[in-house]
C-alpha cells in the first residue's frame, strides 16, 4: 500500500511546527522552559500565537516533543546499532549507556540542565522506546542465563536508569566539567556486576 503524498498545506504545517519546535528548544537551552512564554517563542519564530496552538496544545508539549525526538533516535539509530547485537549482555548494556551519554552530550549541558527538574515527570513515563530497547536487551540476557532473574527486566531497566540519571544530574551540577561518557560507562560497568 502506498503512502499518500503530503499536500502543500500539510507540508507548510509541518514546516511551521518544526520552526516553532527548533525556536522553543533554542530558547529553552538559554533560559529554561519555565522562563519563556508562548508569545516569545512565536515572536522569535516569526509565527502567530494561533499557529503555535495549531501545532502544540501548550508550552509543555514542546517538552513532549523533545522526548519524542529522543525516543525516535533510540528507536531508529540505537536499536539497530551493530555493537548492540554482539557480545554478552553486560557489554551490550554498557554500550547502550554509551549511546545514552553521547545523546546527552550532543544535546549540550544547558539543554540537559533544563530537563533535570522535579516538574519534569516525562522521565518516568512508561513505554518509551528508550527504555523498551534496553528492556529487550535485558530480557534476552535473562533468557540466555547471563543476568539475574530474581528481578524483572522492567525492574532492572528502572534500576539502571535511576542510577545513570543520577550521574547525568551530577554532571549538570558540575556544569559539564567532566567527561559524561567516561563517567556513565564507568558507573554502568560497576552496576552490571550486580546483575
Amino acid at each position: 500500500m502506498s503512502q499518500k503524498r503530503m499536500t502543500k498545506r500539510q507540508i507548510q504545517a509541518q514546516n511551521t511546527k518544526d520552526n516553532i519546535y527548533r525556536t522553543a528548544v533554542e530558547l529553552m537551552e538559554k533560559k529554561g522552559l519555565q522562563n519563556i512564554t508562548v508569545e516569545e517563542i512565536c515572536k522569535k519564530a516569526g509565527v502567530s500565537v494561533g499557529s503555535f496552538y495549531n501545532c502544540f496544545k501548550s508550552k509543555n508539549d514542546i517538552l513532549n516533543e523533545v522526548y519524542k525526538v529522543a525516543d525516535d533516535y533510540f528507536l531508529n539509530v540505537v536499536a539497530d546499532a551493530p555493537d548492540l547485537k554482539e557480545g554478552n549482555t553486560r557489554d551490550k548494556i554498557i554500550r547502550y549507556f554509551h549511546y545514552y551519554a553521547d545523546y546527552n552530550i550532543c544535546r549540550g549541558i544547558d539543554f540537559v540542565m533544563q530537563l533535570y527538574n522535579v516538574q519534569n515527570t516525562l522521565f518516568i513515563m512508561k513505554g518509551r522506546h528508550m527504555q523498551t530497547i534496553l528492556q529487550r536487551i535485558v530480557e534476552a540476557g535473562q533468557k540466555n542465563g547471563e543476568i539475574r532473574t530474581d528481578m524483572t527486566a522492567e525492574e532492572i531497566v528502572r534500576f539502571l536508569f535511576v542510577s545513570v540519571r543520577g550521574v547525568v544530574y551530577d554532571w549538570c551540577l558540575h556544569n559539564g566539567q567532566y567527561d559524561l561518557d567516561d563517567a556513565v560507562v564507568s558507573h554502568v560497568k560497576k552496576l552490571v556486576m550486580v546483575l
